[in-house]
């Protein structure tokens, strides 16, 4: 008996595998694109996803300063329509990635040889099996010679695929560029909506690790790719396009040069109105430089979160115990978390003083030679004697490396980064007069005059003590408003400073007034108490009353009645208005007393007085009625 048939599936039981298709991609320039899709396959490659068509049409609307001579990657490709269109629009050199399953490269390389004669330099786009994470060397490998990196990384529904972010990061960090000028696209849409937070987990990921996040567009399409799919469907025809921008500002920009050059400047500033008649200052101010880096906190603290949060604490007391309205406090360290900044920022408010932040503009390529310069210099020396100063202190290379990606650069978007002035490593000064003016609100001599000349500042960098990023420096301002007059400049008015609510210690609450909320209030619970003595059933009590409509009790010193609606009154857990669980139970009472003392103490504190948006010990009545009445409907924005 033949049973070789028996275990064989029955002839038409599978599907027959779905072939390769072809769509066309018609491109703004008005070509046609034509793409080969992959049959079947679980990475998805069989279908031209929304997020490449827009990513496609956003890189041609924007050739010629996104794409046109610049080096490009695409990571999750699939058919790869964003890296075809990016080498017809000129780019320099296009890497076009998937995960290395050779249907996947396959079909990628027949889409590049297809796009050919559309391509100004065929020879430009080159096709990789690349999987997330993975070694980038082979990556690289396609660069021209001197490339440090990728201009443009493009990133089309890749997102979504929650676990494999760390992976992501790790490939941005690996081939984007260290530049200003670089960007990753990151462009997708959330086919499952309910799986829409996780994908957005990303972002705030990509800004730990030193990308600055820009939401870029948000684009409905005509119609969802996946017509039957559960989820709301807006969102699943909604594509979203983000950048992801490395942040400038960068160690070894020249900081601790600019900061000594900045006090001075501050000092001839000052010492020339002194000198003036009349004289346009009343004192001097005393100038101080914070350094965060000295013999126990050396630059290689950073390489540790404990050891840096510490050199920070101790930079931090150093600008506190300095900061004062008769002084300008320049601090001169690694003030690179946006936070910090905030903490300074407030701690300048609480003081009433003035502040702003100073950005050294350094490209990287400089700063990486300026720490280059020192490593020599450190390595011509007596390597077993100590460095004779700051000035030689350089950074190990690979911490350079990190402090560069987590670096976040100043904003004028946030109020603590304002006034911001950013001075560019061309330039031979800072804008003393516009930080000095900013600080006192005293109007800069026009006299002053560049201090030092451009030639002088390599060679100075290369002996001063050089950190990290922008400072922020504080100074004076009075609790009043005075002017004074500059030479040429008209009346100015000094800055007045707003306490900072976040951070000002409120005024101790007077006893008078504690006595006044306790006294109206008890009376009125009193008043309370001695109704449900005289009418303790809930039925009787709504009974009596002139409406029906529910309980009314009149208040001592209030023009407004308590008021209990009748279908709370009376669907209690008991009858009675003052027993154990009834709505105007003892306990309740005292607990709803303290509650609205304790929401409305701030308002009787001397800090916030009646013109402020304090009570009246005359509103203490009324006021604490209406808060029960509205506790008593269930509604508690109700008020009778």
């Amino acid at each position: 008996m033949d049973l070789s048939s028996l275990f064989q599936d029955p002839q038409g039981f599978y599907a027959p595998d779905k072939q390769p298709s072809l769509v066309v991609h018609r491109l703004l320039s008005g070509h046609s694109l034509r793409v080969r899709l992959v049959g079947s396959h679980p990475l998805y490659g069989d279908l031209l996803w929304n997020a490449g068509r827009t990513s496609a049409n956003y890189i041609e609307e924007r050739a010629d300063s996104l794409v046109a001579g610049k080096d490009v990657l695409e990571i999750g490709a699939a058919a790869g329509v964003p890296s075809v269109v990016s080498a017809i629009c000129g780019a320099r050199t296009v890497v076009m990635t998937d995960y290395p399953d050779p249907d996947l490269v396959d079909n990628m390389r027949q889409n590049a040889a297809e796009a050919r004669d559309l391509i100004p330099d065929a020879g430009s786009l080159h096709v990789e099996g690349y999987k997330w994470g993975s070694p980038v060397e082979g990556l690289l490998g396609h660069l021209p010679a001197g490339a440090e990196g990728f201009d443009v990384l493009i990133m089309a529904d890749v997102v979504y695929s929650y676990r494999e972010h760390g992976n992501l990061i790790s490939t941005m960090r690996q081939t984007l560029k260290r530049s200003p000028d670089s960007v990753a696209l990151v462009i997708f849409t959330p086919y499952q909506p309910w799986l829409l937070p996780k994908t957005e987990q990303f972002f705030p990921l990509a800004e730990e690790n030193g990308f600055r996040v820009s939401k870029i567009f948000e684009k409905v399409m005509n119609q969802v790719l996946f017509e039957n799919d559960p989820g709301d469907e807006t969102l699943r025809k909604t594509v979203f396009g983000y950048e992801l921008i490395i942040l400038s500002g960068y160690p070894c920009s020249g900081l601790s040069y600019r900061a000594h050059q900045l006090a001075s400047a501050f000092s001839k500033t000052q010492d020339d109105l002194l000198a003036s008649s009349p004289p346009l200052l009343k004192s001097p101010y005393k100038i101080h430089i914070v350094s965060m880096h000295d013999s126990s906190h050396p630059r290689t603290v950073y390489d540790s979160a404990r050891a840096e949060k510490e050199a920070r604490g101790v930079m931090y007391t150093r600008a506190r115990r300095a900061l004062g309205k008769d002084s300008i406090v320049i601090l001169d360290g690694m003030n690179y978390i946006k936070g910090y900044r905030y903490q300074l920022w407030c701690e300048a408010k609480e003081l009433g003083t003035t502040s702003c932040v100073v950005h050294v503009g350094t490209p990287v390529d400089q700063c990486i030679a300026n720490n280059e310069a020192r490593i020599r210099k450190r390595d011509e020396g007596n390597a077993n004697s100590p460095p004779q100063d700051n000035g030689d202190i350089s950074y190990p290379p690979a911490l350079l490396e990190n402090l560069i990606f987590r670096y976040e650069e100043p904003s004028t978007h946030s109020r603590w980064d304002r006034p911001l002035f950013t001075v560019p490593w061309s330039d031979a000064d800072p804008p003393v007069a516009d930080i000095w003016t900013a600080l006192t609100g005293v109007s800069h001599p026009s006299s002053e005059s560049a201090t030092t000349p451009m030639a002088d500042i390599s060679a100075s960098l290369s002996s001063a003590q050089i950190s990290d990023t922008a400072s922020v420096a504080t100074g004076r301002t009075g609790t009043g408003t005075t002017t004074t007059r500059g030479p040429g400049k008209g009346l100015l008015q000094r800055p007045k400073i707003k306490q900072h609510q976040a951070t000002a210690q409120p005024a101790a609450t007077g006893t008078n007034e504690l006595y006044a909320f306790e006294k109206r209030t008890s009376a009125i619970v009193t008043a309370i108490r001695n109704f449900t003595l005289a009418n303790p059933s809930a039925e009787a009590a709504v009974a009596q009353s002139p409406d029906g409509r529910g309980i009314y009790i009149d208040a001592p010193e209030s023009s407004i009645q308590i008021f209990v609606p009748a279908h709370v009154a009376t669907t209690g857990t008991t009858d009675e208005l003052a027993g154990a669980g009834g709505i105007l139970a003892l306990p309740r009472l005292q607990r709803l007393r303290r509650q609205w003392i304790g929401l409305n103490r701030a308002y009787i504190a001397r800090a916030h007085g009646v013109e402020q948006g304090g009570i009246k010990p005359e509103q203490i009545p009324d006021a604490f009625v209406r808060f029960l009445n509205a506790d008593f409907a269930g509604d508690a924005g109700e008020e009778r």
